[in-house]
């Protein structure tokens, strides 16, 4: 009878090890990525910015001249000088005018604070309680300096984005030939490429329909702040478009600034109202509603599963892990659910807790991965 105990003992036992073992591999990568961040946090970039060029070739790629469409090679060209002329030029806008914000934010928080002793002073506070008096330790200033010096840094590193992207379009034209050398068993092959083309379809189709949309909801804040004739209003479109990639917390810290600035601006409050709830309705249509639709259940990620992925690679790569999260958290469920022995961990990370294996979906034409395949 006592023979059956071994081997659950030493099912156990291994999957104890096997536990252990994935938590020091887990402690460990927080660690090498959180020490490396120098180096992953361009090559990160680098690839979404390869994926941006390829969106936006195959846009160009549609136009005819005369007839006869644009040959591959000049649209990738012309794509790739674009992304990075834009990119280049919108982070500096960006970075020069939060120093004139950072320059003017005195005026602001003075202002601020004179409208937060009014307020509490309706209620017969001569001051406001700790909890509350939250602008009183407020430095705007301070606040705009750093995230004008944090956008400098990463306008520091567009050259070394640049000299990455470009490696990995030349390295894309190979990808088949390492593929059938690394992966000679070709349903194994196949089994690897079905699994790189749906990481594919889904990185694409998040950055393109975030990026349309972030566009759009930023050009509809930017024509309701001119109407109201709010300061800054380009700084606060840019703003908008760049913190919409910032899954919830981007969203309303990009319609929460503007509004304080409409409150301090202005001596009534209508056009704080205006903004407040003209940017909070904008937000709300195109996240709720033309995002959804359009995007579908492409990426499978519960809400929960999105912040605390934004809270984990926020800590480990800051603002910059923020904007990166949904992506990468998309890689790492897609990789999970091709494996046994964690496949239960995509599910718990899954919106619906349906995992699709086997055939990537047919609408995977028009990826990089998927060109690879036909080549093959």
């Amino acid at each position: 009878m006592s023979e059956p105990s071994v081997p659950i003992r030493s099912t156990g036992f291994r999957r104890l090890i096997t536990a252990a073992c994935g938590l020091a591999i887990a402690i460990a990568v927080y660690y090498i990525l959180s020490v490396g961040r120098h180096f992953f946090v361009p090559l990160i970039i680098s690839f979404l910015a390869v994926y941006l060029v390829d969106i936006l070739s195959r846009l160009v790629g549609r136009v005819r001249i005369a007839g006869h469409k644009i040959p591959k090679l000049l649209t990738v060209i012309l794509s790739f000088v674009l992304i990075f002329g834009v990119g280049s030029a919108l982070t500096s806008i960006v970075a020069n005018n939060a120093f004139h914000v950072a320059a003017a934010a005195p005026k602001y928080q003075a202002r601020l604070q004179q409208l937060q002793t009014e307020v509490f002073s309706h209620f017969g506070l001569d001051e406001p309680p700790e909890m509350l008096g939250v602008f009183r330790s407020l430095d705007l200033k301070g606040l705009f300096t750093d995230l004008a010096r944090s956008v400098a840094d990463v306008l520091e590193s567009t050259v070394l984005v640049f000299i990455y992207s470009l490696f990995i379009l030349i390295e894309l034209r190979a990808l088949p030939a390492k593929l059938a050398a690394l992966f000679p068993n070709r349903s194994r092959r196949q089994h690897v490429l079905q699994m790189m083309q749906r990481i594919d379809r889904d990185i694409h189709t998040y950055l393109g329909v975030k990026t349309a949309v972030s566009l759009t909801t930023a050009i509809l804040a930017y024509i309701l702040m001119r109407i109201v004739g709010l300061d800054f209003a380009e700084f606060w479109a840019l703003l908008i478009f760049i913190l919409h990639f910032i899954p919830t917390i981007g969203v309303i810290v990009a319609t929460v600034l503007p509004t304080l600035l409409a409150a301090v601006q202005f001596d009534h409050i209508g056009p704080c109202l205006a903004v407040g709830i003209g940017i909070t309705a904008i937000a709300m249509f195109m996240g709720n509603i033309v995002e959804p639709n359009i995007m579908g259940e492409t990426l499978n990620l519960s809400p929960l599963t999105v912040i605390i992925a934004l809270i984990l690679w926020g800590t480990v790569w800051g603002i910059v892990g923020a904007f990166l999260c949904v992506p990468l958290t998309v890689v790492l469920v897609i990789v999970l659910s091709n494996f046994r022995a964690t496949r239960w961990v995509s599910v718990l990370l899954s919106k619906t807790g349906k995992i699709h294996l086997g055939d990537p979906p047919a609408n995977l034409g028009g990826t990089m991965i998927s060109d690879s395949a036909e080549e093959m």
